[in-house]
Order: C-alpha cells, then structure tokens, then sequence
C-alpha cells in the first residue's frame, strides 16, 4: 500500500477507536479560516495532542463576555503538511471534559460548532455531566440583570461594543430559543445586530428632505414581532441633529377619534437598535425597530417621523399595507 492509503487506514481506524471512547465529532480546520467551538460554559484548559500545524486561541482575559466560552481553532499557515488529524480536549469550569478530532481541510464545510453540554464524554470531578450555564442565563428571570453587566436602555446585559465583537457567523448560534424564552430583549438585539447591515431587501423606498435621506431596506417576521431596518442617510455637510424618531399607526377613516396612533414601549415598540441622536455631514446610520407583530388594513399605514433639533430638514415616510402585511420570514 502507498504512503497515503496506510495514512489514511490509520486515521479511519483511530477515529473509529476514540469515537468509542465518546470522541462526538471530527471538527474540520483549515489554514485560511479559524473555525469557532462555542461552549455552553467557560473554558477551564484545552488540551491538543499534537501542535505540528495545529493551533488553538485560548479565551484571553480582556474581551467579551462571550470571550470565556469560546474557543478558536486554525492551521499555521506556514505548515507544509498536506494532511494531518490530532485530537483535542476540552475541559469547562464544571469539569466537563469534550474530546474531538482535528482533521486538516482546505475548505471546512462548517466554521461555527455550538458545543452542547450532552456532547461531554465525563466529569473530572467523578460527577454526572453538568451544565453550569453561562452566568447570564442562571436562574435569570426575564427583565432581570441577575449580575451580569448594568442593563440599560442603550446597553442591555451586553454592552453594545461587547455584541459588536461577536463574530457574525456566531450570532445565530447564541440568539437560541433559549435566551428568546428567558430574555427576549438580548434575543431581539443580537437579531437586530446580525441583520442591520445586511443589503435592502426593498428596492429605492425613501423620504427625502434636501439631501437626507432615510431609506426602509427590510421588513421580517420572527417568533411574534416585526423587524424594519432603516438607513439615514446625510449626503449634506452639516451635521444632523435629531430631536426625535417617532413611529405611528395612521388611519385615513373618516370618522377616525385619533388619527395618528403612537407607537410606544407601551404599546408595542419592543426594541429601538441604534436610533441615532446624530448623522454626521457625509455619513450614514442603520437602524432597527423591534415592533409588537401587527397588520394593516387597506386604510391604514405606518407613519415614521422624523425631527431635527434647530433645523428644518424634517422627514416623513408612511409605509403601507402590502409591506407590512407580507414581511420576510427568518
């Protein structure tokens, strides 16, 4: 047999043998990417049996609050192997201890694994497998901060610049049905975090004043809530200060008692994702609104007003039946 098939017999035979033994998965890693494990709690040490080639980015101690359950997996670029595997060991601050193997791959079919606390082959501690989940979600009550970071208005229980540090390819794996269920206001974010940039997905609808702009580029459904994405968009070299955003459920009925009904946190407006104060001269801003999931009758609309402080580039845009009747599911 060549030198390769026998390679290749060996590492069938091995990984046949340590799945045995409780090895889950063959975890894919590649030279040009960094493949991301995700556990359910934070990392105590990683083991790996063989650094010819293969590395591993232990959490560092300054980062997010993610930052301590993740760990990032990748092949020295300089390495001249062609193929190679070794095994990798993970223990978590409970005690669980998760074994893999890390195979070589020049294009890894999956870059993001959301380790489960069930894929644990033992406990050191000589315990049933547990899961001590992240602090945020222990016994957390929603609406409640149960000590994690201050949760505000702006911030939540992870500050903006902490989300912002997530990879993007990870936020779906953390916006679980899970963390819908105990804290959909860090559900609501971490969604609107992962689509505010994404292209419109509604072609050239806009209000305009001067040369502001403010675009809609979407409107989605998810779970029972409605997400529209914004751009405002300041093409003038004045900056533009902004006294307020304000959302609307307008009726053209007649005998309509109220003709513009607002949209507060009271009734309805779940979440406001970036709302600027301010849109620099030259410079552009994307927004989220998280709406309590409605629809639209032929002589309705939703009314978005928009007012500068101590200038008169107001705006106004009222979107209609037929978009928000017939948003995009994710």
């Amino acid at each position: 047999m060549g030198k390769k098939l026998l390679l290749f017999l060996f590492f069938l035979l091995m990984n046949h043998g340590l799945s045995a033994q409780g090895i889950r998965d063959t975890i894919e890693v590649s030279r040009k990417f960094k493949t991301i494990l995700i556990f359910p709690e934070d990392i105590a040490e990683s083991i790996i049996g063989s650094d010819i080639g293969f590395a591993v980015d232990f959490p560092k101690e300054i980062g997010s609050r993610f930052n301590p359950r993740i760990l990032k997996v990748y092949y020295d670029d300089l390495a001249l192997e062609k193929e190679n595997y070794t095994n990798l060991t993970v223990i978590t601050r409970s005690g669980n201890l998760f074994d893999f193997i890390l195979q070589l791959n020049t294009s890894p079919k999956k870059l993001t694994w959301t380790i489960e606390a069930e894929m644990a082959v033992t406990n050191i501690d000589d315990r049933a497998v547990s899961y001590q989940g992240p602090k945020a979600m222990q016994g957390l009550e929603p609406g409640s901060n149960n000590g994690s970071l201050p949760k505000s208005e702006e911030s939540g229980p992870f500050s903006m610049q902490e989300i912002e540090k997530i990879p993007k390819d990870s936020v779906l794996q953390l916006a679980t049905s899970d963390l819908y269920a105990h804290d959909p206001n860090e559900y609501y974010r971490l969604r609107s975090y992962y689509m505010q940039f994404d292209k419109a997905l509604i072609p050239r609808y806009f209000a305009r004043k001067g040369d502001v702009f403010l675009w809609l580029k979407g409107v989605y459904y998810n779970n029972d809530e409605l997400y529209i994405q914004f751009r405002l968009e300041n093409k003038e070299g004045v900056d533009l200060d902004i006294n307020f955003i304000k959302f609307f459920i307008k009726s053209s009925y007649r005998n309509a008692s109220a003709q513009k009904i607002p949209i507060n946190k009271n009734n309805g407006l779940m979440l406001e994702y970036k709302v600027p104060k301010i849109v620099k001269g030259g410079s552009e801003n994307h927004f989220v609104i998280v709406l309590k999931k409605f629809s639209l009758d032929n002589k309705k609309e939703l009314l978005v007003e928009l007012d500068e402080e101590g200038g008169n580039r107001n705006l106004s845009m009222s979107i209609g039946r037929d978009i928000i009747n017939n948003p995009k599911r994710f």
